[in-house]
């Protein structure tokens, strides 16, 4: 990978694939209001949650992580548009399982998605007026630029400096040991 992830980036690549499903009334964030319930929700929705990264152990020489992500699939308890609304809560979760995994949101510098696990969520009291599906996945990124990236400059020359005498107090001691023709 040499494309370091930007978060606000990610984000806005993940809710912007989420709302071009034909089906999501509403995609962004995980809710993140104070309010005691969540009222007027607009739905069915899609709320998008990046819980951690951990390191995943790569050697390419930038920060490669994990993301552990989840997506709740949201839908009026009182069936609103909906005769069962719990049937269309499973079978919209069931859509969004088969979408997430691959999914790369276009962007370059991630890994495909890996779907883990799809859930019934019935953690957070303020969703009670919702029925509420929790769609789980990872996936892989890097942090930081990428060390061996080509920066796009040919190499014009090369010096040689020898330990101990190296270093920006020693650049007098450096040899010239090799230069591009100056015709090209």
């Amino acid at each position: 990978m040499s494309d370091p992830l930007m978060m606000g980036r990610y984000h806005e690549a993940v809710i912007g694939a989420l709302q071009r499903i034909s089906w999501v009334r509403d995609a962004d964030t995980y809710p993140e209001k104070d309010a005691p319930k969540f009222s007027g929700l607009v739905t069915p929705a899609v709320y998008f949650e990046l819980n951690e990264w951990t390191d995943n152990g790569g050697t390419t020489g930038q920060l490669e992580v994990t993301l552990d992500c989840d997506l709740y699939v949201v839908v009026d308890a009182a069936g609103a548009g909906n005769e069962k609304p719990a049937i269309f809560l499973r079978a919209a979760a069931a859509d969004l399982t088969q979408w997430i995994n691959g999914q790369q949101f276009g962007l370059s510098g991630v890994e495909p998605a890996t779907f883990i696990a799809a859930t019934k969520d019935e953690f957070d009291p303020r969703m009670d007026d919702y029925l509420v599906w929790r769609i789980t996945f990872n996936q892989n990124a890097a942090f930081g630029e990428d060390p061996f990236a080509s920066t796009g400059q040919p190499l014009k020359q090369a010096w040689l400096g020898i330990a101990p005498d190296i270093g920006q107090q020693h650049v007098d001691d450096y040899r010239l040991i090799w230069e591009a023709d100056s015709d090209g």
